[in-house]
């Protein structure tokens, strides 16, 4: 029996480092172009970013149930076309039980029951920028001083940078932030499966449970020829490969197509998002602390004066929330760039915003950020390079000096069934 006990509650952080690297050395007997290590560099990006570096997010309305056992009250979703590469994958596995190809040895996978799937980015990021905002309002409450201090929304906007910088430096701020950050998930992506509620840190599990047996190889087989990668650290979470050539039944489209029809940029919203949270967390702030006491002094005597805060009023400009965008941008970059290339940037904004719509300059503002996405990881731009490489050797064999682009990648193998 295999020993893979690579669990977080061992005591020593050498021990978890040695049984996850025998995790990851061990436990597959043959490891095919289906297994992908989406911790690894280029991959832990993947389907959170486009092909320029900008973030990106699913467009809900192509998002869709997966067809599951009606009695389940629980409906799991993903992307239309991985709802139905998953449902030839469980057509397949169960048919080749039935007619006694493979041995039904692993009720995980011969049941292939749905236990993760689509996880809504927008509703994870607004719980985490939530946190961030109750922090800030516990930091004022406990320093009275500033309280006093802050008698209108502008003023709570310029002590939050003062937090930020203190506290969230080269940290998760906006929407944008937290789609390339390892707050967010391969379930965000709407291209992730999971077939099996295994901890991620129960290596011993994964093997007992999901890998020691039969018909592990065949499900390895059929999610490769149904355009699926399986995660090698996860191997009952199935990811739709966007590259693979065995994905085009379900969508015949190039990477490229799929990104702008399926996904939408993140900066586009990363503005609507902050704002309503200020202002939500700037009316619990008023709650709390409805007015403050000056003191002021007039012929040798010191007067009280209460002064009630105001609250917020629907007049700052776009020019203003731009500003604020730039700035939390910067703030999570760590400060990348210095307050005189700020100084210019909100002058070009300043400039141009009777030339440029809005969604102009925020793309603007993403452009001078946009760039850092690639001295991190990423996944796209892999698939997007193989892709081209392969057109190329094709166009190079045939003799054409242009033509279409095939699409490449990882997911060798057909589209047929076996």
């Amino acid at each position: 029996m295999s020993n893979f006990k690579g669990k977080n509650s061992n005591r020593s952080v050498r021990d978890q480092m040695i049984f996850r690297s025998r995790f990851n050395t061990q436990a597959y007997e043959e490891e095919g172009p289906e297994v992908v290590d989406f911790n690894f560099i280029e991959y832990n990006m993947y389907g959170t970013i486009d092909v320029s570096g900008s973030s990106i997010y699913p467009d809900e309305t192509r998002i869709t149930n997966f067809i599951s056992n009606p009695d389940d009250p629980q409906t799991f979703r993903g992307f239309d076309f991985v709802t139905r590469m998953f449902r030839d994958v469980k057509i397949n596995i169960q048919a080749a039980v039935k007619i006694g190809e493979i041995l039904p040895d692993n009720d995980i996978i011969t049941n292939m029951e749905i236990k993760r799937a689509y996880e809504p980015p927008r509703k994870q990021y607004g719980s985490y920028l939530s946190g961030i905002m109750i922090n800030y309002n516990e930091y004022l409450n406990g320093n009275k001083g500033l309280v006093n201090n802050i008698t209108s929304f502008d003023q709570y906007v310029k002590e939050l940078f003062v937090f930020l910088l203190k506290n969230y430096n080269n940290k998760p701020i906006t929407f944008s932030g937290w789609l390339q950050s390892g707050n967010n998930s391969l379930f965000s992506t709407g291209l992730a499966v999971s077939i099996a509620d295994i901890p991620f840190d129960d290596d011993q599990r994964k093997f007992d449970e999901f890998m020691n047996s039969s018909i592990f190889g065949y499900y390895k087989k059929i999610c490769l020829n149904r355009g699926f990668s399986i995660w090698k650290s996860c191997p009952y979470v199935l990811v739709a490969d966007i590259g693979s050539p065995a994905i085009v039944p379900y969508i015949n489209n190039s990477i490229n197509n799929i990104l702008n029809n399926y996904y939408n940029s993140s900066y586009i919203i990363d503005n609507i998002l902050i704002k309503n949270k200020l202002i939500e967390y700037y009316n619990n702030f008023l709650l709390e602390n409805p007015y403050t006491i000056k003191l002021e002094y007039c012929s040798k005597r010191t007067i009280k004066r209460v002064l009630y805060r105001g609250p917020y009023t629907n007049n700052y400009s776009d020019e203003y929330w731009n500003g604020l965008y730039l700035d939390m941008r910067n703030v999570e970059h760590g400060n990348i760039k210095p307050p005189s290339e700020i100084k210019k940037i909100k002058k070009y904004l300043k400039n141009m915003k009777n030339s440029l719509d809005n969604f102009e300059l925020l793309g603007y503002i993403d452009n001078n950020f946009k760039n850092e996405t690639f001295r991190k990881s990423f996944g796209f731009a892999d698939r997007v390079r193989r892709a081209n490489e392969a057109a190329r050797e094709k166009e190079k064999e045939e003799g054409i000096t242009g033509g279409s682009t095939v699409l490449g990648g990882s997911g060798g193998g057909t589209s047929g069934g076996y």
